[in-house]
């Protein structure tokens, strides 16, 4: 009952502090990056979303879900009956497999268009496409105010267009490193094969061969080469190559921010600055401009957009983080593992009646020396049993002080008098009646025993 009263009450304060929340302006929350097509805060993504059905009105949309794998893409998606397919995705983090990476660049070389918008790319892209994303500032922290620098007013720019584009919001200068002598390989057909006379590739213009460690695209030898290619001849395989170089669209300052490279029949284009499609960019004035240049740099025949809502997908098969995202299930969340902590904190017992403290052991010793003591006394037995009193006083004088009490004399009586620190007339006393125990001339009356039990009793109080 009281573990039900306990996560009642914490629900009611969760509840509460939910509540109480007053909406003075936008908050942190709001302020965060969410990139998504339905988000019309700051830094969500509804108007560019929107702006796609005015740049390609005859293009049917279609908006993917967050948990879409790119090795999902199907014939549908390959081909269609007239046009082509654009496929934008948008996000902080773009992590995929090399199975995803594959199936996109497939979803290019059939002649259709993606378009990628992300801080973070992933390493494999960057390897096989030859240039490095450097980051010159973090879009994805928790917006707290603005930070304004003239490297954010008006960095941006399009190849086509001079002029200039910015916001007083996060950083966006982030920028491209391309290696220039050489971006991306294709090959011509080698000497072992022979495809002037295979019929199966007459109608192909190009044609893979896998092999154990590569996947090599090969052109037809009666092909045109790509017009942005530079060719030249491998000795070592004795293969024609095709150099491709990257297209460059637009600049952040003098940077390359935004890149195209022509594969197959398509094109992958990448843009290092996710933000400049957020709402709160395309609110500024003029920035519209800038957005309606990027969609217009794309081919004017496709008729059908794939919009892919991600935000920061990885090559994880688990989507368990996007539970994560949303406040009402990440509460949830918090409440049931507050409820689990607490169930474990008091279920956890031993359910069992309170062990009783046990007192500890009495010390027998002294209630058997009375005992035996009261037993010669009734006996009338006094001299064994004042015999047996000065032997035990005795040795409580060997083990404490170590002294020799073989020979009771002077300097006896002074080495204790001195150790005990007992004044000398009360050791005397009593080593002259312990001398006359000894001797024999001592009368064991009762009385005589009481003296020497009392005078015994009084030394070790004095000590103790």
């Amino acid at each position: 009952m009281r573990q039900k009263i306990v996560i009642v009450i914490l629900a009611m304060a969760v509840g509460l502090a939910a509540c109480s929340k007053k909406k003075k302006g936008l908050s942190a929350e709001q302020w965060r990056p969410t990139l998504e097509s339905r988000d019309k805060n700051p830094y969500g993504v509804w108007l560019a979303h929107q702006s796609l059905k005015y740049f390609f009105p005859n293009a049917k949309q279609e908006t993917l879900p967050g948990q879409f794998r790119y090795t999902s893409i199907d014939d549908a998606m390959l081909y269609h009956d007239s046009g082509r397919a654009l496929l934008v995705v948008q996000g902080l983090d773009f992590y995929i497999s090399s199975e995803e990476w594959t199936a996109l660049k497939g979803f290019v070389e059939n002649g259709n268009e993606l378009m990628i918008f992300s801080s973070h790319l992933d390493n494999k892209i960057e390897t096989e496409l030859k240039l490095y994303k450097q980051k010159c500032g973090a879009e994805d922290y928790l917006f707290n105010q603005f930070t304004v620098t003239d490297k954010d007013i008006k960095p941006l720019r399009l190849v086509t267009d001079t002029t200039k584009y910015g916001y007083t919001g996060r950083p966006i200068r982030s920028y491209f490193e391309i290696n220039t002598d050489s971006v991306f390989y294709y090959a011509s057909v080698s000497k072992y094969q022979n495809t002037e006379t295979d019929e199966s590739l007459a109608d192909s213009a190009v044609y893979t061969i896998e092999g154990d460690d590569t996947t090599i695209t090969y052109y037809r030898r009666n092909q045109p080469v790509p017009a942005n290619a530079d060719q030249y001849y491998d000795s070592e395989n004795e293969r024609l190559m095709f150099r491709l170089r990257a297209d460059t669209l637009g600049y952040v300052k003098n940077n390359v921010n935004y890149v195209r490279y022509k594969l197959g029949g398509g094109h992958i284009t990448l843009h290092a600055a996710p933000l400049t499609i957020s709402n709160y960019f395309l609110l500024q004035p003029g920035n519209e401009k800038y957005l309606s240049g990027i969609w217009q740099t794309l081919p004017g025949d496709v008729s059908h957009v794939y919009w892919c809502d991600y935000f920061k997908h990885s090559d994880e098969t688990t989507n368990s983080n996007v539970l994560w995202r949303y406040p009402s299930t990440r509460y949830a969340i918090i409440l049931a593992l507050l409820a689990m902590l607490i169930y474990i904190l008091f279920e956890g017992k031993r359910k069992q009646r309170i062990i009783p403290v046990l007192p500890p052991l009495k010390n027998d010793s002294v209630s058997f020396v009375e005992t035996v003591g009261r037993l010669y006394f009734n006996k009338g037995n006094h001299t064994n049993l004042a015999e047996k009193m000065t032997m035990q006083f005795l040795e409580w004088v060997r083990t404490h002080y170590f002294l020799n009490t073989n020979l009771l004399n002077e300097q006896f009586i002074a080495q204790l008098t001195i150790k005990s620190g007992q004044p000398e007339a009360k050791v005397r006393m009593l080593m002259d009646m312990i001398h006359e125990m000894k001797l024999g001339t001592a009368h064991t009356d009762d009385a005589y025993l009481y003296q020497l039990y009392t005078t015994i009793q009084q030394f070790y109080k004095n000590i103790y």
